[in-house]
């Protein structure tokens, strides 16, 4: 199917997923309530894709792609008009994202894909409140997306066939690796395996055995990874962090599952890691 695809969101995530949609050469229009922010973030996005054609990642197609089908557009409903694929890549808050849901379910014809990016917040968890749940899935990417070769795709119980394979197939189109769980769970595979490894790291600053800096080099040095975990933090922001932790303690009540005060603080002020400059790293221009 030739889809016309919707991006509600334009932060770090959103912003790219656009470029990748509209680079793979879909029809492409991008919201978020901030436009001068979302500016920003696209005009950072393609001065990434030029610096990637320079490395041989894109091309010049590519490029055009970018500049001749993507579309900035100041409100939810004007952006998801005449579009059959919407995927929202907003704050990883369930009220927020149950909110433009709700909206767009009640607006958007039966045969248009709702998709989030969410991997922690699933897709039933919307649906369910929700008109035609069967269109609902999780299409979730890694940041930064235009150079992260992966798609999680997850999806309810009562998702159609239909729903699946259009999301496979935007995948495939933007150029992604793309894996299919058989069932829903907070986390799929990389971040649920990925929070047992922050966890563990965030237990030991906690209780002081070391600093965040020495944690990370050694992560690095002794596993191998080209990123410790509190860099990871900051690069997905420590509100994902913060607000996937909260949610598992409201479901579960128990005081371990609560987030740490160190990373409750930073979230309160706003250093939420590289989209705001600050994390537990400093990403300021000097």
């Amino acid at each position: 199917m030739n889809e016309n695809i919707a991006v509600i969101g334009g932060g770090q995530m959103g912003s790219q997923i656009a470029a990748l949609a509209a680079m793979a050469g879909y029809k492409t229009s991008i919201y978020d309530s901030n436009e001068e922010y979302l500016n920003k973030k696209i005009k950072f996005t393609r001065e990434n894709i030029l610096n990637l054609i320079d490395k041989g990642k894109y091309n010049q197609t590519h490029l055009e792609n970018f500049d001749n089908n993507l579309k900035i557009f100041n409100s939810l409903e004007d952006t998801v008009e005449n579009k059959t694929f919407v995927i929202e890549a907003v704050v990883e808050k369930f009220d927020v994202k149950l909110d433009i849901f709700k909206k767009l379910s009640q607006i958007l014809d039966a045969n248009v894909v709702l998709a989030t990016n969410s991997s922690f917040i699933q897709a039933s968890e919307i649906s369910q409140h929700c008109n035609h749940p069967e269109r609902f899935i999780n299409m979730h990417f890694f940041y930064p997306p235009i150079r992260m070769d992966l798609v999680e795709i997850s999806f309810p119980s009562n998702a159609s066939e239909e729903t699946i394979n259009r999301t496979k197939d935007v995948s495939d189109n933007m150029g992604r690796s793309t894996v299919t769980l058989k069932k829903e769970t907070p986390g799929f595979i990389v971040n649920r395996m990925l929070a047992a490894l922050v966890d563990e790291a965030y237990e030991l600053y906690d209780e002081g055995i070391a600093d965040f800096e020495d944690i990370d080099l050694a992560i690095k040095k002794g596993l191998n990874h080209p990123l410790g975990p509190f860099e990871l933090s900051d690069y997905s922001g420590l509100d994902i962090h913060y607000y996937a932790k909260l949610k598992k303690y409201n479901e579960s009540g128990k005081d371990s599952d609560y987030p740490k005060k160190f990373l409750e603080d930073k979230v309160k002020k706003g250093e939420l890691g590289v989209k705001t400059g600050k994390g537990f790293y400093d990403y300021k221009e000097k």
